[in-house]
C-alpha cells in the first residue's frame, strides 16, 4: 500500500510517496514518485504550474525603433565605420545605437541607462544584458569614436536614406542653435564650450553650437555640424555650406538642382559672395529695418497670390543686395503682425514700469546726486530691444536741487511707421528668378519647420541634448551625434506614421507605443521538465492596437 513520506534534505523538506516491497525477504520502501515541496505539491493538486514567473516589460516603442534602425542599416553602417573591439559583448556602434534609441524615447544619463532598459524588452531585441552596461561602458565605447568617423558615418547615413527615398535635396534648410552646458570655466581642455548669446538666455554658462541642414519633408538631416560656442551664425555660414557642397559632390548631387533657405541672422556680404561663386541657389530673409525704402511701398503695389488655399499680399521687386541685383519678394503677415504688436505691448509696459523706477530713485528727497553721463547710459539700457529706444523720447532735465528729473513720451510718428510699415512684413531675397512669388514664399515658410528639430533636441521628456555629461569637445561631439541619431529615427517613425494616416506629434507618437507591452511568462510544469517560455502583447485599446500594426509592418 502507498504513503506519502517526509524526506529532509539538508535545510529543505521534501515529500514523496513510498510502498513498502521485500526485497531480498526484507521489506524496504520503494519511492514511485517525488513529489517535491509542499508548495510544489500544492501547485501539482490545484492542476496549475509547479513554478511560473511573469514579467511585462515596455515594447512598442523600443522594437519600432530597433526595425528602423534595422531598416536603416545603421548596424551593419556603424559596424563598418566604428572600431570593432567588443566590451561586455557589444562593439561600439551597437552601445551607440542603443544610447541613441535610449536618449529618444526616454532621456537620461549614461549611469541611468540599464534602468531604464530593464523596463523594456530592448535587452532581448538587441542581445545584451543591461547590467554590464554602466556609464563606463559607454564612456569606453564614446573614447574610441574619431570625428572622421562620425563623418563618414554621416555620409554613409545620407546615402542610404536617399536610396531608399526618404530624401530629397532639391529643398535643404539651414538653421543653428546652442546648448548650455555646465563645464566649468577653468576647464581648458574643452574649446567647444565657449560663452556667447545663448538662445535659452543663459548667458552666464558656456555653450556649445549646432548647425543643421534638415529636408522639407519631414526634418530629416542632412548635415550637422558642432562648433565653438562663441562663433556666430554669420561667421558659420561658409564653412557649413562648404561641408555641404562637398558632401552633395560625393553623393553625385548636383548642387544646382537644389535650394538652400536660411535666415536673416546668416546675411552678410561675404555670405552671400560666397552662394554666387558656388551657385548654390537659396531663399533668404533679409532684415525689414534695413530696407526701409521697400517698407514704404504702398499696399496699393501689392498683389494677391494663393498659398496653401490662402490669399497673400506681396509685392516684387528687383533690387541692388550686396553688389549685384538679386529678385525680392515682400509680403504680408497678418498672424507675424498681430505677435509683434502683443510684443511690442508687453516691452512697452516693461520699459515704462523701469523708467518710473528710475525717477522715484532720480527724484528721491534723498537721492545720491549723479553724472548727466551715467543716467544717460542707464536709459539707454532701459530702452534697448523691441525698437523701444526708436519709440520712446526721453527728457533728462536738472533740478534746482542739482539732481535729475526724467520725463518720456511716445513718438507717435515713429510708432505709426513701425506698426503700419514694419509690423507684419517678411522681405525675401533669391536668385530664383523663374520663380513664381508663391513658389518663393512657400519656400520660405518651411523655415519655421526647422526650428522644430531643435525644439525636439531641447524637449526634455524625447531626444534631448540635455542631460550631457561631458566634458571634453571629443566626448561633446559623439554626445550630440548619439541625440542626433535618436532624433533621426525618431523622424523616420512619425513619417511612417503620417504616411499610413495618423495626425500625432513626435512625443505624442512615441508616448503612445511606449504604452505597448510584451508580457513574458516563464512556466515550469514538472520537475523533470525545462522552463517553458510565452510571450505575448498586452491587452490595448483598438487605437493604439491598429497603430502598432500599421507601423510594425511598415517598411521603406
Amino acid at each position: 500500500m502507498a504513503t506519502i513520506r517526509k524526506q529532509k534534505v539538508g535545510k529543505h523538506i521534501y515529500w514523496q510517496i513510498i510502498e513498502s516491497k521485500r526485497v531480498n525477504g526484507k521489506p524496504r520502501p520503494i519511492v514511485l514518485m517525488h513529489l517535491g515541496t509542499a508548495e510544489q505539491l500544492l501547485y501539482k493538486l490545484r492542476g496549475g504550474t509547479l513554478k511560473k514567473k511573469i514579467r511585462s516589460a515596455s515594447h512598442g516603442a523600443v522594437s519600432l525603433f530597433w526595425q528602423n534602425a534595422k531598416e536603416l542599416d545603421l548596424p551593419d553602417i556603424f559596424k563598418t565605420h566604428f572600431a570593432q573591439q567588443l566590451r561586455d559583448g557589444l562593439p561600439p556602434g551597437t552601445s551607440l545605437l542603443l544610447a541613441a534609441i535610449h536618449r529618444a524615447i526616454e532621456p537620461g544619463s549614461k549611469s541611468a541607462f540599464a534602468s531604464w532598459a530593464k523596463k523594456t524588452t530592448l535587452p532581448e531585441i538587441a542581445g545584451f544584458n543591461p547590467q554590464r552596461l554602466t556609464s563606463q561602458h559607454f564612456w569606453e565605447q564614446m573614447d574610441t569614436v574619431t570625428e572622421a568617423q562620425l563623418e563618414s558615418v554621416e555620409k554613409a547615413i545620407t546615402q542610404k536614406m536617399l536610396e531608399q527615398g526618404l530624401l530629397s535635396p532639391r529643398l535643404l534648410f539651414y538653421d543653428l542653435t546652442n546648448f548650455f552646458t555646465h563645464i566649468s570655466t577653468g576647464n581648458e581642455r574643452a574649446k567647444l564650450p565657449q560663452r556667447g548669446h545663448n538662445k535659452q538666455k543663459r548667458n552666464d554658462l558656456r555653450q556649445f553650437g549646432l548647425a543643421q541642414v534638415v529636408t522639407k519633408e519631414f526634418l530629416i538631416p542632412v548635415l550637422s555640424e558642432v562648433y565653438e560656442g562663441n562663433k556666430t551664425d554669420e561667421k558659420m555660414f561658409v564653412p557649413t555650406l562648404t561641408r555641404l557642397r562637398n558632401k552633395l559632390s560625393e553623393l553625385n548631387l548636383d548642387v544646382r538642382e537644389l535650394t538652400i533657405v536660411f535666415d536673416k541672422g546668416s546675411n552678410s556680404k561675404g555670405n552671400f559672395a560666397e552662394l554666387d561663386i558656388s551657385e548654390i541657389p537659396y531663399v533668404a530673409s533679409l532684415t525689414p529695418s534695413y530696407h526701409e525704402d521697400l517698407l514704404n511701398v504702398p499696399l496699393s503695389s501689392y498683389h494677391r497670390v494663393q498659398l496653401n488655399g490662402q490669399e497673400i499680399l506681396c509685392y516684387r521687386a528687383q533690387k541692388e543686395v550686396w553688389g549685384k541685383t538679386r529678385t525680392i519678394v515682400v509680403f504680408m503677415s497678418e498672424k507675424l503682425r498681430q505677435g509683434q504688436l502683443q510684443g511690442l505691448k508687453q516691452a512697452l509696459s516693461s520699459k515704462y514700469e523701469q523708467l518710473n523706477k528710475l525717477k522715484t530713485k532720480l527724484t528721491a528727497k534723498r537721492a545720491r546726486k549723479r553724472k548727466r553721463e551715467d543716467v544717460k547710459r542707464q536709459i539707454k539700457d532701459i530702452l534697448n530691444g523691441e525698437r523701444c529706444h526708436l519709440l520712446i523720447k526721453t527728457a533728462l532735465y536738472e533740478t534746482e536741487s542739482g539732481r535729475f528729473d526724467l520725463n518720456w513720451e511716445i513718438d507717435q510718428d515713429a510708432y505709426r511707421w513701425t506698426t503700419e510699415n514694419l509690423f507684419g512684413k517678411r522681405i525675401l531675397v533669391t536668385c530664383r528668378n523663374n520663380w513664381s512669388d508663391a513658389e518663393i514664399i512657400a519656400a520660405y515658410h518651411g523655415q519655421s519647420n526647422v526650428e522644430r528639430v531643435f525644439k525636439h533636441l531641447k524637449n526634455p521628456y524625447h531626444n534631448c541634448v540635455h542631460p550631457q555629461y561631458h566634458w571634453t569637445d571629443q566626448k561633446i561631439r559623439v554626445h550630440t551625434f548619439i541625440c542626433l541619431t535618436g532624433l533621426l529615427l525618431s523622424q523616420v517613425l512619425h513619417k511612417k506614421a503620417r504616411d499610413a494616416g495618423y495626425n500625432i506629434s513626435i512625443e505624442g507618437l512615441i508616448d503612445r507605443l511606449s504604452e505597448v507591452r510584451m508580457v513574458e511568462t516563464v512556466s515550469i510544469y514538472s520537475l523533470n521538465s525545462k522552463p517553458v517560455k510565452e510571450t505575448q502583447l498586452e491587452e490595448m485599446d483598438l487605437e493604439l492596437e491598429k497603430l502598432y500594426a500599421d507601423l510594425e509592418k511598415s517598411v521603406f
